[in-house]
């Protein structure tokens, strides 16, 4: 049996390794103790940088769970970050939660090339267990920045985004507040998922994406 899977198997031995790692692989969340509860037992972090302002935020990366070279940063109060363990390994990419009672909830067995998921103004982004995101990847749950109409009322609010099990997103893909995917589907390639799609086991593509073919299955092992 080799070493990997020796420590994988024993959880004293595996958090005991993640903590050394986690030391090793420069990381800043110890700095900002005070603003954010972290949970990181058994999470190996390399070379991430964080950045919180606010208070009662709690960040959980689960066991087994691999985060390299990724950027987090947290502005506000009782926001949560959670991305799930197992086989998870997420790179270059840009965490974002802006406001208060902002969260973003990830699945295990999640990877991620790189990109930027955000969340603002209250909202959520779920995203289901063992799905498989590319590179270039752009969540986000509101705009940012207000726009009002003549009548100086805002007409831009922020609105969740869900994401269900077992999706694949193509590189370039962008997933826009309110956008809904459901379990088993593929988003092709440079494609803007902006509304609510219902029909599982599904290919969607296009700008905006539409139903492309039904009665699908992929496999990130074939």
């Amino acid at each position: 049996m080799r070493l990997t899977d020796i420590i994988k198997n024993h959880n004293n031995l595996l958090h005991f390794t993640a903590i050394i790692y986690n030391l090793i692989h420069w990381n800043n969340y110890w700095l900002f103790h005070s603003k954010c509860k972290f949970s990181l037992t058994g999470a190996f972090l390399n070379k991430n940088k964080f950045r919180v302002n606010g208070k009662h935020n709690h960040l959980v990366v689960g066991s087994k769970a691999r985060l390299n070279k990724c950027h987090i940063t947290i502005i506000g109060d009782n926001n949560r970050l959670f991305i799930g363990g197992g086989h998870t390994i997420v790179n270059n990419t840009h965490f974002w939660l802006q406001g208060n009672n902002c969260e973003i909830i990830i699945g295990e067995d999640f990877t991620m090339e790189s990109g930027h998921i955000a969340s603002t103004e209250g909202k959520s982004i779920i995203i289901g267990k063992d799905c498989m995101f590319s590179n270039d990847i752009e969540i986000r749950n509101g705009d940012s920045h207000a726009i009002l109409n003549t009548m100086q009322e805002r007409i831009n609010t922020a609105s969740s985004v869900v994401i269900g099990n077992h999706v694949w997103l193509g590189a370039h893909v962008r997933i826009m507040k309110g956008g809904k995917i459901p379990d088993n589907c593929v988003i092709g390639n440079s494609s803007l998922v902006s509304n609510e799609h219902d029909k599982s086991h599904a290919i969607y593509a296009g700008i905006p994406a539409r139903l492309i073919k039904e009665n699908i299955i992929w496999d990130r092992a074939i």
